[in-house]
C-alpha cells in the first residue's frame, strides 16, 4: 500500500506578515514548487515501527518535521487511539523542489503533505475539520521552535486562492479562522522572484517587531490593521471583478494594495531586516514598473506586470544578469479535501 500527497509553495499576495498579529491575508498556491510525500505500508514484514527517511539528495531537515509531526498527530485528543488500534508500521519518504529558506514555505509544504497521508491511511477525514489541519501543521512545527503564523498552513491544505480572516476573538472561539476560497480565474497573471540561495530564517526576521506587538506597541498594533485592510481590499477586488470587471484595471488595482504592503512593511521593519538582496528584487521590478512585495519572510517576492509580455521580458533579462530566478507563476488548483 503507498500513499503520496503533494503540498505547494505559498505566495503571500496581499496582507502578511499581519496573519502572526490576528489579522487578515490573501495568499496563492504556486504549482512549480512543491513537497511530496510518500506512505509506504510495512504490512509485508510485519514491521511495527514508523520510519521516516528523506528521498535520494534531500536535506535531513525534513526528518524531524515529520517526526515532530507524527507527536503531534498521535496527541490529538480526536486520534490518540489511532496507534493502539492499527499495529503496523509504515515508512514516510519525502522530497522537494521548493528553494530552500527562500520564503515560499518549504518546511510546512512537507508537514502538510505528510499529514495529509496520516489522514488518508488512518482514514480519519471526518475526525479533523479541514480548518483544523493548519493547526496541526503548526503545532509540529512550534515544537520545534520554528517562528510562523497561519497564513502558509492555510494555503497549503487549502490550495489555490484564498482569503484568510485571523480575527482573534472568532479564532479563540471556533479554534480556527475564516477560510474563504476565491475564483482562481480573476487572479491576474503573477512572476515569482526569488534568490538562488537560502534568504535566512523567517524567526530573526520576525522577531522585533514580534516583541514589540506583544509590548502594546502602538505603531506596530496600527500597522497590522492597514495589513489587514490591504487584503481585505484584495479580496474586494478579486470579487468584484467576478461580477464584470475590466482585467486591466483589476491588474492596476491589485498592483496598487501590492505596493501599499510592501511599503508599509518597509516602513515597519526596516531595510536592516528586510535585507540588501530582498530590497535590491523588489527594487529591480519596481524600476521596470512592476509591482513586487515579499511572499512571506525573504528570499522570494511575488511581481504583478500590469502592462504585460513586454514589461516581463524586461524584468526577466534584468534577473539573468543579475542571477535572480523569475518564473511566471502556475496557481495550483483548490484541494480537492
Amino acid at each position: 500500500m503507498a500513499i503520496a500527497e503533494r503540498a505547494h509553495a505559498r505566495l503571500g499576495l496581499l496582507g502578511n506578515p499581519s496573519d502572526i498579529y490576528g489579522g487578515k491575508a490573501l495568499a496563492v498556491s504556486v504549482a512549480n514548487y512543491g513537497a511530496t510525500v510518500t506512505l509506504r505500508s510495512n504490512l509485508d514484514s510485519n514491521d511495527e515501527t514508523i520510519h521516516v527517511v528523506p528521498g535520494e539528495g534531500e536535506r535531513e531537515g525534513g526528518v524531524k518535521l515529520i517526526e515532530s509531526l507524527l507527536s503531534v498527530f498521535f496527541d490529538d485528543p480526536p486520534l490518540r487511539h489511532l496507534r493502539s488500534e492499527r499495529q503496523t508500521g509504515f515508512t514516510l519518504t519525502y522530497t522537494s523542489n521548493i528553494p530552500y529558506q527562500v520564503g515560499l514555505s518549504g518546511s510546512s509544504a512537507i508537514v502538510c503533505a505528510a499529514l495529509r497521508c496520516l489522514v488518508r491511511y488512518y482514514g480519519v477525514e471526518e475526525l479533523i475539520p479541514r480548518a483544523r489541519l493548519p493547526n496541526l501543521v503548526l503545532a509540529a512545527e512550534t515544537k520545534l521552535g520554528i517562528v510562523a503564523g497561519y497564513m502558509d498552513r492555510v494555503q497549503q491544505v487549502y490550495g489555490g486562492l484564498v482569503f484568510m480572516d485571523f480575527n482573534s476573538s472568532y479564532f479563540e472561539s471556533e479554534g480556527f479562522g475564516r477560510y474563504e476560497r476565491l475564483d482562481v480565474s480573476r487572479l491576474p497573471r503573477l512572476h515569482l522572484m526569488h534568490l538562488r540561495k537560502s534568504g535566512g530564517q523567517s524567526g530573526r526576521i520576525h522577531s522585533d517587531v514580534r516583541r514589540r506587538f506583544l509590548e502594546g506597541d502602538t505603531e506596530v498594533a496600527e500597522a497590522m490593521r492597514e495589513f489587514a485592510g490591504i487584503a481585505e481590499r484584495g479580496r474586494s477586488i478579486l470579487v468584484g471583478s467576478a461580477e464584470g470587471g475590466e482585467d486591466g484595471a483589476v491588474a492596476e488595482a491589485l498592483a496598487g494594495e501590492m505596493r501599499s504592503n510592501f511599503a508599509l512593511r518597509r516602513k515597519l521593519f526596516g531595510d536592516a531586516v528586510l535585507g540588501a538582496e530582498n530590497l535590491e528584487m523588489v527594487e529591480l521590478a519596481e524600476s521596470m514598473g512592476a509591482a513586487a512585495k515579499f511572499t512571506g519572510s525573504g528570499g522570494a517576492i511575488a511581481v504583478l506586470c500590469p502592462d504585460g509580455d513586454r514589461q516581463v521580458r524586461s524584468i526577466a533579462e534584468k534577473c539573468d544578469r543579475r542571477g535572480f530566478a523569475f518564473v511566471e507563476v502556475d496557481v495550483a488548483p483548490a484541494s480537492e479535501w
